[in-house]
């Protein structure tokens, strides 16, 4: 019985990690002469861009900034990302998404927005699914890569 308790406060504590981990980064956009740019460290609501510990959220911005997202190179892994209602992610042709969820028990991408991806998509270590779909549109131009 000592050893039952002992095995599930560890999986309690593990889980309540995991979980808690990861930070949240929700974008803004509107940076000026780089309104888009993930890359541009103020267009997010932590002034950094996101990395491996923070969960990404694209927010709908169409009355703030109206600047959405774009990806046009290699981002660092991130561990989830939510994209909103009404709220779009372009990845271009030379860029790259990378979703590597070893620090988080959830799905890679929830889609409630758009994500157009004319580059590609990396996901990796996600509990549930790559891409869960609830409601938003996926536009995809090139095949993505999943579990790699």
């Amino acid at each position: 019985m000592k050893n039952l308790k002992l095995i599930l406060s560890s999986t309690f504590l593990s889980f309540f990690i995991l979980t808690n981990m990861n930070a949240q980064n929700t974008w803004k956009g509107g940076t000026i002469g780089n309104e888009t740019d993930w890359n541009t460290a103020k267009n997010w609501s932590k002034n950094q861009v996101p990395d491996w510990k923070e969960n990404v959220i694209i927010a709908d911005v169409s009355t703030q900034s109206g600047h959405f997202p774009v990806i046009d190179e290699e981002i660092e892994a991130i561990p989830h990302l939510v994209i909103q209602s009404n709220a779009i992610l372009k990845v271009l042709s030379k860029g790259t998404l990378n979703i590597n969820g070893h620090t988080t028990i959830d799905s890679g991408i929830i889609l409630v927005g758009d994500l157009i991806v004319e580059g590609e998509i990396r996901i990796a270590n996600t509990i549930l699914e790559d891409i869960d779909e609830q409601g938003g549109k996926l536009f995809i131009s090139k095949e993505y890569l999943a579990k790699n």
